[in-house]
């Protein structure tokens, strides 16, 4: 009997252990890429966040950013994605109009909650009247200069495209006077197909280049002024070799390489500069300008449209808890959390505005401008294909162009052609 008594005991604390953990909400969270202390900072917000929510557990697991479409296909194909994930804002168009995105304006306080952020912060999350995904870590791509050199040659940053030419030309040399160029004007991204377009595409805004029609239907990179701006680099590059000679071998690490050890006293690049930087030379100085307008344009130099980019945290339309996931990601990107975006370098700017608008973000160093600039800054076309055109058309035909191998216009005309074939799905 005192057997038949205790295999029931165990058997019932078995039953109320099972009951217990049936009653915990799992979300699995995917986080794409970022720095070391941002994927610690995930963490301790993840635990901060089932603290203040009893019931719900977060399983994050760190994934390579090289690999988003691969891995996200993978997994939504299956039916065995996360919950949550960080992507891309520009994928709102491609896993929106996939069906993997959740639509999170259908989340009965998403008004309120939109309203706490930089409404352009929104611009590249969404889709045909949709918002898939909660913005974090704004970029406005901008043009970084070496001080140092700068103030060695009494030249300022420019602000068009014929001081970008001349100061990139005059700060091209042999230092050490061995006969051999060692010192370049600009540092080009290259061998990163993604990196080369997110650094070009600027420039083609800058010039009022429009990147896809409006209705989405055409493309119009290779428009006149468009050619005038690829060609622009192909005369620095063939004419005045003042663009680094390797560059279409350069990755990010390269091109920091080239700015750390003034090699290079230009690049195109975003909020995270500094940081990356500073983190392999504490010495160098930076000045970091809005990228040069056609000359024509110079009163628009303050307002011409530069590159936004983003990063957005989604919900799995296939969710089984898509209220416990909505939770988690306003839990990340709230204004008290944005407020670590100021405080510490996590690679892109904050986006809602009571941490633009504290008082520690007054003293942080570039802010105003990349603000400015965010304020007027385009996201590529919210197109489900932009991005594919954008690595894998745009920018081969750029690079083809820049180098000699193609003429500008017939280089912009044939990457169009392409394009509009790949965004009409014939190939």
């Amino acid at each position: 009997m005192l057997r038949t008594i205790m295999i029931m005991l165990v058997l019932s604390l078995s039953l109320l252990s099972c009951g217990k953990k049936s009653d915990v909400v799992e979300i699995q969270d995917w986080n794409f890429g970022g720095r070391p202390h941002l994927m610690v900072w995930l963490r301790q917000r993840a635990v901060s966040f089932e603290q203040t929510h009893p019931g719900i557990k977060i399983i994050q697991n760190d994934k390579s950013w090289n690999m988003i479409r691969e891995i996200l296909y993978a997994s939504f194909t299956t039916g065995t994605g996360p919950d949550v994930v960080n992507t891309h804002a520009n994928y709102a168009a491609e896993f929106g109009e996939a069906g993997y995105y959740y639509p999170i304006n259908k989340f009965p306080d998403f008004e309120k909650v939109r309203a706490t952020f930089l409404p352009e912060a929104f611009a590249s999350t969404e889709y045909k009247g949709n918002s898939y995904g909660l913005p974090s870590s704004a970029i406005a791509f901008a043009l970084v200069c070496n001080k140092e050199m700068f103030d060695a040659e009494g030249i300022a940053p420019p602000k068009t495209w014929s001081e970008f030419r001349a100061a990139a030309k005059r700060l091209t040399k042999d230092t050490n006077g061995d006969g051999e160029v060692d010192q370049y004007g600009l540092v080009l991204m290259g061998g990163d197909k993604g990196g080369f377009a997110y650094r070009m595409v600027p420039f083609f805004y800058k010039a009022g280049v429009n990147f896809m029609s409006d209705d989405l239907s055409k493309i119009e990179f290779n428009s006149s002024m468009g050619v005038e701006t690829i060609a622009l680099f192909a005369r620095m590059y063939q004419e005045d070799h003042s663009i680094t000679p390797g560059f279409l071998a350069y990755g990010p690490t390269e091109t920091n390489d080239m700015l750390c050890g003034n090699k290079a006293a230009m690049a195109i690049e975003g909020p995270w500069v500094r940081g990356m930087v500073g983190a392999k030379n504490p010495s160098a100085k930076l000045v970091i300008v809005p990228v040069p307008v056609p000359d024509a344009m110079i009163d628009r130099y303050d307002t011409a449209p530069t590159l936004q980019d983003m990063v957005m945290y989604s919900v799995n339309a296939h969710s089984k808890n898509l209220d416990a996931a909505w939770e988690f990601i306003k839990y990340l990107r709230s204004e008290e959390a944005d407020m670590d975006w100021v405080r510490l370098d996590m690679g892109g700017m904050a986006v809602t505005n009571a941490a633009l608008a504290s008082p520690e973000a007054q003293k942080v160093e570039d802010l105003s401008m990349f603000i400015r600039e965010l304020k007027h800054a385009r996201p590529f076309p919210p197109h489900p294909k932009v991005i594919a055109v954008a690595s894998n058309t745009f920018t081969p035909f750029c690079q083809k162009a820049i180098v000699g191998d193609m003429t500008p216009q017939a280089a912009l005309d044939q990457a169009a052609r392409e394009a509009l074939r790949t965004i009409e799905g014939k190939e």
